[in-house]
């Protein structure tokens, strides 16, 4: 199946520069609780502002990433960094309004990565992916950059299920001819409510779960109460046939 040339869609520079800004705070606010200097505090800003971007613009072979052709990109980080730095009480105080941000616009960067796959002709599998690294390619690159193991593959709140979740519903309805339009206001509007419901009703990932082993465990439980109950029962009929020669 051939897939749509479409163009990738732009917001409004009050949230591009509120996002980005929110994102770089709340890299500041990680790389200062793990005691990094002022470069680390930098970099760690700038990769949680634009970080998804970067790495997706690298894997399309896009050209310059767009925080380089953009500046002010730059710019909001470095002021997030410093922020950060030497406010991080400041930056506590705030988590909560950068959490209903980034929950409300979470669907938003599965379509920047999507939209922009698919505007370079690339196919449905490739948008899917571009629109999950779009979304947590940031966080990804922080965690592995602070010695952490990815909070995206680690068990806890949706938000890598989440990203997945809409790039493959955006993908689908563009795939079935839906309007663009129509497609990018259902994955925003699903994927906020996912977000919602996961932060509310606290789901959470599970871990790894050995079926296998489960299966052998319950097998041999099985086994050892059937040898006990024949065991049993062979004393017992003991018992009587000893009673029966008295």
């Amino acid at each position: 199946m051939s897939t749509p040339v479409i163009d990738v869609i732009a917001f409004p520079a009050v949230i591009t520069v509120t996002t980005v800004t929110f994102g770089g705070l709340s890299g500041a606010l990680h790389a200062t609780r793990r005691g990094l200097d002022p470069i680390g505090v930098f970099t760690i800003s700038l990769l949680c502002a634009v970080g998804g971007g970067i790495v997706r613009d690298v894997l399309l072979q896009a050209g310059v990433p767009t925080f380089l052709v953009n500046p002010q990109f730059l710019g909001l980080a470095a002021v997030a960094a410093v922020i950060g730095f030497f406010l991080s009480g400041f930056v506590t105080l705030i988590v909560p309004l950068m959490t209903v941000v980034d929950t409300l616009l979470i669907g938003s960067w599965v379509l920047l990565g999507s939209e922009k796959a698919l505007a370079y002709h690339l196919g449905f599998s490739a948008a899917i992916l571009m629109g999950v690294i779009t979304a947590t390619g940031g966080g990804l690159v922080r965690d592995l950059l602070c010695g952490e193991v990815p909070a995206m593959v680690r068990p806890g709140e949706w938000y890598g299920l989440i990203s997945i979740i809409a790039a493959l519903i955006f993908v689908g309805m563009i795939a079935v001819g839906l309007p663009i339009g129509v497609a990018e206001i259902t994955t925003m509007a699903i994927a906020a409510a996912l977000r919602i419901g996961a932060i509310r009703g606290r789901w959470r990932t599970p871990t790894a779960y050995d079926l296998w082993g489960d299966l052998e465990s319950r097998m041999a439980t099985r086994i050892e109460q059937t040898v006990q109950k024949r065991d049993s029962n062979l004393a017992r009929a003991k018992q009587l046939s000893d009673a029966s020669h008295e």
